[in-house]
């Protein structure tokens, strides 16, 4: 089951723009952590057991992946970005979120992905976090919030290349397109990202 994105729905809620006002700051977190919980426990429940997975797509290039609600802080788009030289592949810059420097990541080197230049407006921002690590990933557009049976995410092809998929838990067919699913806790504590997401 998915919930599409359109003008008003949960969605344009959980996005946020780089001009926030100061004053509200805390407010709008509030409403965000509001909302995420109220989308949580609106999720239809079906009569078989087991463990139902709340995601969030959203597409890199031609490809379509999500990440875990419960790991999702905040969601921005058209979000500017300061370009540092000299860093790793993996780091496409830092964003201001409310006076907090936080590193923004291109995930495209580590799921095999040809690298694109990212701009100094990224399209969308994702703001993850787990056990306290906390980065942002780049991505090029946030789609639909899914919800499905654990049972139904199937594990990587033996094909897949052993470093990409990694940090894939798993996929899932919606909409005639397959999905990967990150383990956003591998992303976070990998070495690439964890001294980053620490210091933020």
């Amino acid at each position: 089951m998915s919930w599409a994105i359109g003008e008003k729905t949960t969605m344009d809620k959980l996005m946020r723009n780089g001009a926030a006002d100061a004053e509200s700051a805390d407010e709008d977190l509030s409403e965000l952590f509001r909302e995420r919980a109220r989308l949580l426990s609106e999720v239809p429940r079906e009569d078989e057991p087991g463990e139902r997975i709340v995601a969030l797509s959203f597409e890199l290039g031609e490809e379509l992946y999500a990440i875990e609600l419960k790991h999702l802080l905040e969601m921005r788009q058209a979000t500017p970005l300061r370009r540092l030289p000299g860093v790793l592949p993996h780091l496409a810059g830092v964003m201001n979120l409310r006076g907090e420097l936080l590193p923004v990541v291109d995930l495209r080197p580590m799921l095999g992905l040809a690298k694109t230049e990212i701009g100094g407006i990224v399209p969308a921002v994702l703001v993850l976090s787990f056990h306290g690590g906390k980065l942002a990933a780049a991505v090029d557009r946030a789609r639909d919030i899914l919800s499905f049976p654990a049972k139904e995410l199937k594990p990587p092809p033996v094909s897949l290349d052993p470093e990409r998929g990694a940090f894939i838990r798993g996929e899932y067919l919606t909409g005639g397109r397959l999905l990967s699913l990150l383990d956003v806790e591998k992303i976070l504590t990998d070495s690439r990202f964890n001294a980053d997401a620490r210091e933020a």
